[in-house]
């Protein structure tokens, strides 16, 4: 598997994602510039150097785990008064046997890696319901 075979499976990913949930144009359009498009749900961060925070995640965990990530998103969850920075990253893995599954599902389920921001020491990996809004890709779960 090469770098070109996962970028050729994110684009195809990009276009299954698109074409399910009506998304604009932007996340195939900055993942073919070398970019990853990334949404902002959060109002007021309280994080010091969010973005530099949020670009070295994305790119340590690429090179770690030899995977390309497409697109990503940010939102606050509110746990009991508390709340968390959640940053979900959208992924195609290192191994082309598991792709099937991190795809999108019939259940409209993505297979995502996501960060607390406070403490990104911690990841998690799992299926979540995904949806659209205003042509955006958005988690329901």
């Amino acid at each position: 598997m090469t770098i070109e075979e996962q970028r050729n499976e994110a684009i195809y990913r990009i276009k299954e994602l698109t074409k399910k949930f009506n998304l604009n144009s932007n996340m195939l359009d900055f993942f073919e510039n070398g970019k990853i498009y990334g949404l902002d749900y959060v109002e007021n961060s309280k994080i010091k150097d969010r973005n530099k925070l949020i670009s070295k995640i994305i790119a340590e965990y690429q090179d770690k785990h030899n995977s390309v990530v497409y697109y990503y998103f940010i939102v606050d969850i509110n746990i009991e008064g508390y709340t968390l920075e959640v940053l979900n990253m959208f992924y195609v893995g290192q191994y082309k046997e598991d792709w099937e599954i991190e795809r999108l599902s019939n259940d409209n389920e993505v297979y995502i890696r996501t960060y607390e921001l406070d403490n990104p020491n911690y990841p998690e990996l799992g299926f979540v319901k995904v949806d659209s809004v205003n042509g955006n890709l958005i988690r329901t779960s």
